[in-house]
């Protein structure tokens, strides 16, 4: 991932309040959860790479995919689905299913 795209992930996260600075910055999160999921790796070698506990990665990571993925894929795939007449017949029972 270019930087430029990364840092502007990274205040996304932040300016929507998805992923907030602690301890540990949005920066270094958005990158171990990259990291993992490009490198298939495990909060073991999470652990080498990054220096953090395995109980720090198991926290961020099940934010990542309980609350991250799930509202960026609401926000943006939805979205392109519902403005694409390609997809949206096949995706309008789906989405009805969702909201109600």
């Amino acid at each position: 991932m270019e930087p430029r795209l990364f840092r502007s992930l990274a205040n996304y996260l932040r300016w929507e309040q998805l992923v907030r600075d602690t301890r540990i910055k949005v920066e270094e999160k958005l990158a171990f959860f990259l990291y993992m999921l490009s490198h298939n790796t495990s909060f073991e070698g999470l652990q080498v790479q990054f220096g953090h506990s395995n109980d720090s990665y198991h926290h961020h990571m099940k934010h990542f995919f309980n609350i991250v993925v799930p509202t960026l894929c609401n926000r943006f795939l939805n979205y392109k689905i519902q403005s694409d007449s390609r997809f949206y017949p096949y995706f309008n029972v789906l989405i009805l299913k969702l909201l109600s």
